[in-house]
C-alpha cells in the first residue's frame, strides 16, 4: 500500500505545471514576506530614522514604556510625546506605539479626538480591557500567511484536480478499475497521496513563514490585543483576543481551509470526465462561493468556504459560542470540525464515485 501511495504522490508532484505552480507560490510568498518582514519596519528616534531589526528593537523599547491596559491617560501621553509638533513627530512613520494609537484616537493634526477607549471599537463586548504591546511581528505574520495561502489554494486546485479525472481523460480508468486493487487500494492510495501533498505543501509554507517571522521579531508582543494595530486588521473582533491566540487561530484556519479545498477538489475530480472540466469546476468551487458574502449570506455559512478560511478575518470576528463576555469557544473550531467531516466524506464518497465509474 505504501508503494502505491508513493506512486500516486509522484504522479501528482512530477508535473511541469505543478513545478511551475510551486515556484510561483514560493516567489509570491517570498515577495509578500519581504514586503512585511522586519526589513520594512521603521522608527524615528531623536530625529534619526532607523529601519530593519534596529527599528524592531527600538519599537520594542518604546512600547515597553506604555505596555499594559490601554487608558485615556496613556493615549494622551503618546499623542503629546510623539505628535507632529514634538521633536520626534512626523505625519507618517513615527513608532509602533504612536502609529497604532493615532490610528484610532488622533485627529488629522495629531491631537486627541476625544473618543473613549471602548468607543473606538464598537464591536468589542468583552469586559476585559485591551492590552497594548509591540505586536507588529504577529500582525505581519498573519497578513503574510493569509495572502500567501490564497495562492496555495490555486496550487492545490491545479495539482489535485487531475487525480481521478486524468484517468478518465487518458482512458486508463478501464485498466485500473478492472484490476485486482483498482476499486479499493488504488482509490485509497490516490486519496491518501492527495492529502499528503496538501499537508506537505501547507506545512512547509507555514513553517517557513513562522520561522522567518520568529527570527525577525521573536515572540514578544504576543499578549497584545490583536485589535490594536494600524492596519485595522481584526479590529472588529468582539472579544478579548491576544495576538498570539489570533495567530494560532489563523494556523488552524489555514490548515482547515486546505483540507476543505482538497475535499471539494477530489470530489469534483471524481465526478468530471476530463481534466479540463475538473480544473474549471474546482476553480469555480474555490472562488465563486466567496461572492456569497455580497448577497447577505450569514458569515457562519460563507466562512466555511476555503477562501474565507485563508483570509481569516471574518471567521475569527464571529462572536464566540456558548459564553458571555468573551468566554466560550471560537467559530474557528466549528470550521476545523467541518474540515475533518469533509475529509471523511471525500474518502468515502470519492472512492465510491471512482469505483462506480462506468468503464467504456
Amino acid at each position: 500500500m505504501m508503494q502505491m501511495i508513493g506512486y500516486e504522490f509522484g504522479k501528482i508532484f512530477h508535473k511541469k505545471i505543478v513545478y511551475g505552480a510551486l515556484l510561483f507560490v514560493a516567489f509570491m510568498g517570498l515577495s509578500i514576506y519581504t514586503a512585511r518582514g522586519s526589513g520594512m519596519e521603521g522608527v524615528l528616534v531623536d530625529g534619526t530614522y532607523y529601519s530593519g531589526r534596529e527599528a524592531v528593537r527600538l519599537n520594542r523599547e518604546i512600547a515597553a514604556r506604555y505596555g499594559g491596559p490601554v487608558t485615556e491617560e496613556k493615549i494622551r501621553e503618546i499623542l503629546e510625546t510623539y505628535g507632529p509638533d514634538s521633536p520626534d513627530g512626523a505625519f507618517w512613520v513615527v513608532n509602533a506605539a504612536y502609529d497604532t494609537i493615532s490610528t484610532f484616537w488622533a485627529e488629522n493634526d495629531g491631537s486627541f479626538n476625544g473618543v473613549g477607549v471602548r468607543e473606538a471599537f464598537p464591536a468589542y463586548e468583552d469586559q476585559r480591557e485591551m492590552v497594548w504591546d509591540y505586536n507588529a511581528g504577529w500582525i505581519n505574520f498573519m497578513e503574510t500567511g493569509m495572502y500567501t495561502m490564497i495562492f496555495v489554494g490555486c496550487l492545490l486546485v491545479i495539482a489535485l484536480s487531475p487525480v481521478f479525472s486524468e484517468e478518465y481523460t487518458r482512458g486508463t480508468d478501464a485498466l485500473i478499475l478492472t484490476s485486482r486493487y483498482g476499486k479499493g487500494r488504488c482509490a485509497w492510495a490516490k486519496l491518501l497521496a492527495s492529502y499528503l501533498f496538501t499537508l506537505l505543501c501547507t506545512g512547509v509554507l507555514l513553517l517557513s513563514i513562522s520561522l522567518g517571522f520568529f527570527l525577525d521579531y521573536g515572540l514578544s508582543g504576543g499578549g497584545c490585543s490583536v485589535q490594536l494595530n494600524n492596519h485595522f486588521f481584526l479590529a472588529g473582533t468582539p472579544y478579548f483576543l491576544t495576538s498570539m491566540e489570533a495567530a494560532g487561530l489563523c494556523l488552524l484556519l489555514w490548515v482547515s481551509g486546505s483540507l476543505i479545498l482538497t475535499a471539494f477538489t477530489l470530489l469534483i475530480s471524481a465526478l468530471c470526465r476530463t481534466s479540463f472540466l475538473a480544473v474549471v469546476g474546482a476553480l469555480c468551487a474555490y472562488g465563486l462561493p466567496s461572492l456569497f458574502a455580497q448577497f447577505g449570506m450569514p458569515p457562519e455559512l460563507f466562512s466555511l468556504n476555503p477562501v474565507w478560511c485563508f483570509l481569516v478575518e471574518q471567521p475569527i470576528m464571529i462572536p464566540k459560542f456558548f459564553g458571555e463576555s468573551g468566554t466560550g469557544f471560537s467559530y474557528v473550531w466549528v470550521i476545523a470540525g467541518f474540515a475533518l467531516l469533509m475529509t471523511g466524506v471525500s474518502f468515502w464518497l470519492g472512492r465510491r464515485i471512482f469505483a462506480g465509474h462506468q468503464v467504456v
